[in-house]
This record gives structure tokens, sequence and C-alpha cells, in this order.
């Protein structure tokens, strides 16, 4: 009948260091991951959207027909007036 062989102390201490690398390096890759994502602005993904060029035309257009059902004449004189206001500003 045989034993297990354990490992030395050596080996031991070898694979316990190995072991505490990796736990840091996730631990860095963590941290970093944080970071970049609490650097986006806003943090909410449908805000991110919604925030975004395709998200902002999406919103504007909305708007845009909304306010055309509601009130037609509101959105001719709102563009005469950006049409003036581009006229004497070039």
């Amino acid at each position: 009948m045989s034993l297990p062989v354990e490992p030395s102390l050596s080996a031991r201490r070898c694979l316990l260091q190995q072991q505490l690398r990796i736990q840091r390096q996730q631990i860095i890759e963590q941290l970093c991951e944080s970071a970049a994502a609490e650097q986006q602005f806003p943090r909410s993904a449908t805000m991110r959207f919604l925030s975004g060029r395709t998200g902002l035309k999406l919103l504007t257009e909305l708007a845009v027909r909304q306010l055309s059902v509601r009130y037609p004449g509101l959105l001719v004189n709102a563009f005469t007036l950006l049409r003036l206001f581009k006229n004497k500003n070039p």
C-alpha cells in the first residue's frame, strides 16, 4: 500500500504564488473595466442610446410628428424663424 505523494513545500509555495498572481491580474482587469464603465456617461444603456446620434434623431422625429399633429402651425412658424435666424447669422 502506497501513500499519496504530497508536493514539496517549495512546489506548494510556487503553486500558491502562481494562483495569487492570477487573482491579482483578475482584480486589476475588473478594476480597469469598472473604471472605464464609470467614465461613460450616462451609465444606463438606454440613456446612452437616446443621447447618441441615432437616439437623438429618433426622439427628434417623434417630437416633430407629435407636434405637427397637435399644432400644425407651430412647426411652420418655427421653421420660418429658424430660416430667418440662419440668414441673419451666416
